[in-house]
């Protein structure tokens, strides 16, 4: 039996399609890993956690407690220079009120803030005060939380006294009443549930590092799809091929053979869950810092709610179990589809029939509602241990509570019992052991020998699998793009406001609103040096000319955005044309939010991905022998095939362009979009007066043009190697490894790729 189930793995395994399918999930994941962790403005960088997490690993509670502390005083008191800077520049009767009224309340944390806000040495894990204060307000909400831990086990406990108390002191049919009711169950049993925790191995760790490895829905996904793959080789391809008909014939061909196919499929839900979760703990470690395995579960303050007295490495191998065999769970379901169906396609639009009502019923219900019980015991809410393991929720199950775990495990025992044995009954009763092809009655049906494009289109997307991949990848760059949210600093309020102004041909009436914003600033340079040359004289102390010259600072603390009105307005009154305000177009174009470098990176690895089988399907299956044999016949089947890989590409490069340009006008608005490109001062020097929409559509034929390169190099590749795998390593080579190495700091690498023509314009 034991050499059946490893014969039953190895069947699998060794497919070269099947292995060729973990290789692509498993970058994939790697792939998801690095760019759903990519920083923005609300968002720091992994190394930014990683620095403040390798401060924290070492320190005790109490250095954590005053180490944090000092991080958001000072990270506060910076905020509050630039707040009370930034209102004092709006000079109104209202903004110089609040100024004064905050200054008189709060002088002290001004005046002791103030020259390390000039200095800019606050800034320790980031590179932007927004970030600074995210990742600095973040760590203190969880530290403060977990901190509180002993209060929060001592509030739970003094519910219950209450409730005693009622009982005692409000009579007994008044107490009994009281006590009969859900609600008073439920806090007796919370506080059973939590008798037997303390808080002394709790060492408080940033909850970053773990959750990105243990909480990401996208190795959940990927794991689902790989247990249809495997049940799809174990069951329906040996019907397809009428293998069953030779196995059943033997003495313990049946349960010996579905046996060795439920061991299987354990074993390999159990590999591939470690094996995915390893390398997510892995990358986790190494890019966002490392974290105390030996600490309590609830030293995490997103999981303080358990009670649970494991420690953050037994809830690691938990999480893993429990999710292997809710997989195998789902998996023997699927194989029951596989036996009975004659239809291949038929158990994996079963399995995401399940997945889609799962997840529809986890979005839709709501938490505390009465059918709460569906949204958790499903198999979305089940696979989310972080929420089974690491929180606390009980079901009123006929007025008493009943744990979510408890309930969990019982589904999940029925779930498997229930597929294993209607795997063993309907395999021991199978007739019909072979896969039938039917035809769809489509309105308009399939014609492969009438229309070429349409019957290569099919083959690319629908029977190599490229759909998928496609559709992952637009929805990574779409969603990516809309995450991407954009806050204007006070200064860029104050550039919006004026050039919004000034927008336009140069007027006399703009010329003096610049000359008099001109004049403003010289006046408070002057103040500043008058108030300096007094100090050297000695004739004013350093804190009094600290005082009379802030007015002047929070003025000139200003000038760096009038710097580009300025520059505007030098290149109008010497080479003529309007103002622009060029803010979101200096953000497109990559010059302000150079993201090109990742884009590219993506947009390549999604068209190695999409185009690689393309032609190598053609070369595996030896079918251009017959494709061949007229000349014309292969000539039109090739162009059918870039045709539509190019269209591809071009989607993909598109989808970023048009949802960043989305994202950027509603905060930056891109008008002018008839005046020349000249006239942004960044592209003053252009070699033409081209207008700004112009500009964009080559920006954008620019992009498209690099995608279907991309398709090209892919193409010929194909042609030359003959497989996919080995087309998708000299891709790789190609095309992303020049990228990679630029982003790892060797410049001179982009000169070996296409992305001098990708991001010519920043």
């Amino acid at each position: 039996m034991l050499r059946l189930i490893f014969f039953e793995l190895a069947k699998v395994w060794k497919k070269h399609q099947f292995a060729l399918s973990i290789g692509v999930l498993l970058f994939i994941h790697i792939f998801l890993l690095w760019y759903t962790s990519l920083p923005n403005e609300e968002t720091p960088s992994c190394s930014s956690y990683k620095k403040i997490q390798n401060q924290l690993i070492d320190m005790s509670e109490e250095q954590k407690s005053d180490y944090i502390t000092q991080l958001k005083e000072t990270i506060d008191g910076v905020c509050f220079v630039q707040n009370i800077l930034a209102m004092q520049n709006f000079q109104n009767e209202m903004g110089d009120a609040l100024v004064k009224q905050e200054l008189q309340n709060n002088a002290h944390i001004f005046e002791a803030y103030y020259d390390l806000y000039q200095s800019g040495d606050y800034l320790k894990f980031t590179d932007s005060l927004e970030q600074e204060k995210i990742l600095i307000d973040e760590i203190y909400t969880e530290w403060k939380k977990v901190s509180g831990y002993k209060e929060y086990l001592y509030s739970i406990q003094e519910n219950k006294e209450v409730l005693s108390s009622i009982s005692i002191f409000g009579g007994q049919n008044f107490g009994e009443q009281k006590q009969d009711t859900y609600s008073a169950r439920n806090l007796q049993k919370s506080a059973a549930d939590y008798a037997h925790l303390t808080d002394k191995n709790i060492q408080f760790t940033p909850s970053k590092s773990i959750t990105r490895a243990m909480d990401n829905i996208w190795i959940d996904i990927l794991l689902f799809l790989l247990v249809m793959a495997f049940v799809g080789s174990l069951i329906t391809e040996e019907k397809e091929k009428k293998l069953f008909l030779i196995t059943r014939s033997t003495k313990y061909g049946i349960l010996h053979s579905i046996g060795a196919k439920l061991m299987a499929l354990l074993i390999h839900c159990l590999f591939i869950t470690t094996v995915f979760y390893t390398v997510s703990l892995v990358f986790s470690y190494y890019s966002t810092g490392a974290f105390h395995l030996s600490a309590n579960l609830q030293s995490v303050s997103i999981y303080m709610e358990s009670c649970l007295n494991i420690s953050i490495a037994q809830y690691i191998v938990l999480s893993i179990i429990t999710k292997a065999v809710l997989l195998f769970g789902i998996g023997t379901i699927l194989i029951s589809f596989c036996i009975v169906s004659n239809i291949m396609a038929l158990p994996f639009l079963i399995g995401s029939v399940i997945a889609g009502i799962s997840t529809i019923l986890y979005i839709w219900i709501p938490a505390g509602s009465s059918w709460s019980i569906l949204k958790y015991l499903n198999p979305v809410g089940m696979i989310k241990t972080q929420n089974l393991y690491g929180g606390y929720l009980n079901f009123n199950v006929f007025h008493y509570p009943v744990s979510r775990q408890t309930l969990s495990f019982v589904v999940l025992i029925i779930v498997c019992v229930v597929g294993i044995a209607s795997d063993l009954v309907l395999f021991w009763r199978m007739q019909d052991g072979e896969i039938k092809k039917i035809s769809l009655p489509f309105l308009l049906p399939f014609k492969p020998h009438v229309y070429v494009i349409w019957h290569e289109a099919y083959k690319i997307l629908i029977t190599n699998h490229a759909f998928i991949l496609f559709f992952i990848f637009v929805l990574l760059f779409g969603v990516k793009s809309f995450e991407q949210t954009y806050k204007p600093s006070e200064r860029e309020y104050y550039y919006q406001d004026i050039m919004q102004k000034l927008e336009g041909e140069l007027t006399e009436e703009k010329e003096q609103l610049v000359l008099s914003e001109q004049k403003r600033y010289q006046d408070a340079f002057q103040k500043i040096d008058e108030i300096d040359k007094m100090v050297e004289a000695q004739q004013l102390s350093k804190n009094a000319a600290d005082t009379l010259k802030y007015q002047a600072n929070m003025t000139i603390s200003f000038y760096p955005a009038f710097q580009r009105v300025e520059a505007q307005y030098q290149h109008i009154r010497e080479h003529g044309g309007g103002f622009v305000y060029d803010t979101g177009y200096l953000y497109l174009f990559g010059v302000w939010e150079n993201i090109f470098s990742i884009h590219f990176l993506v947009l390549a690895i999604g068209i190695i991905l999409i185009t690689s089988g393309v032609l190598s399907m053609e070369y595996q299956a030896n079918s251009l022998y017959l494709i061949g044999a007229t000349k014309v016949g292969k000539r039109k089947i090739f162009v059918c095939k870039f045709i539509i890989c190019t269209i591809m590409a071009m989607i993909l490069t598109l989808v970023p362009i048009v949802c960043r340009a989305i994202s950027i006008a509603c905060i930056y608005p891109m008008s002018s979009i008839d005046s020349s490109i000249q006239n942004i001062s960044y592209y003053s020097d252009f070699f033409c007066s081209l207008p700004i929409g112009g500009f964009v559509l080559l920006f954008i034929f620019s992009q498209i043009a690099t995608s279907i390169l991309m398709v090209i190099i892919i193409l010929a590749l194909s042609i030359w190697r003959k497989s996919q795998a080995q087309t998708i390593f000299f891709a790789l080579l190609i095309l992303t490894v020049p990228i990679i190495l630029k982003l790892l700091g060797f410049e001179m690498a982009k000169w070996f790729s296409l992305y001098p023509l990708y991001s010519w314009t920043v």
